[in-house]
């Protein structure tokens, strides 16, 4: 009878390394992958001739920063609309006078085709974000209600990395060690 021969834990130990570097660097690198977007709050509504997209990042939404990015294309396939004055603003429920007002540039933006605007609501709870725009052909606004919230203790995505990669480098210990 055939001994089977043992599984070799040196080599593999650093090619779990590796594999283990190249998911952080991966994870770490989605982050700059995600801007101007994230969630959708309005979807493809008509304004003049303009159809408007709006979205919001990061999810959950905390107090401290919120982006409000607007994509902006013509009714009738003619492209993305340039030139045009739009204006975010943020007023919290039930609280009378706690309103928030941004322009949305494109200056502000990652992507040039998006109209961005990064700020600050400074409290947790029910907020209203509403979205004007004025252009050479047409205006309107339109508004969404958002949940304002700390993330809370595993809404670090490091931690929470760092929790789902402690099972494989104790695997990899323990076949280092066998």
């Amino acid at each position: 009878m055939r001994r089977p021969t043992p599984f070799p834990a040196k080599k593999a130990f650093p090619a779990l390394l590796q594999a283990l570097g190249a998911l952080l660097l991966l994870c770490a690198g989605a982050g700059f992958l995600a801007a101007d977007g994230g969630t959708l709050r309005v979807a493809n509504l008509p304004m003049g001739a303009y159809r408007v997209n709006v979205f919001t990042d990061p999810t959950p939404i905390r107090p401290d920063s919120i982006d409000v990015s607007v994509l902006v294309t013509y009714e009738r396939g003619r492209g993305v609309a340039q030139g045009l004055a739009i204006e975010v603003e943020g007023e919290k429920v039930g609280a009378a006078g706690v309103v928030v007002r941004h322009p949305a540039t494109q200056d502000q933006a990652d992507d040039p085709r998006y109209y961005a605007a990064k700020f600050a609501l400074g409290s947790e709870g029910l907020w209203t974000i509403t979205v004007r725009l004025s252009g050479p052909e047409g205006e309107g606004e339109t508004s969404f209600q958002i949940k304002v919230q700390n993330p809370g203790f595993f809404g670090n995505p490091f931690l929470i990395l760092t929790m789902a990669l402690l099972p494989l480098l104790l695997v990899g210990w323990w076949l280092k060690r066998s």
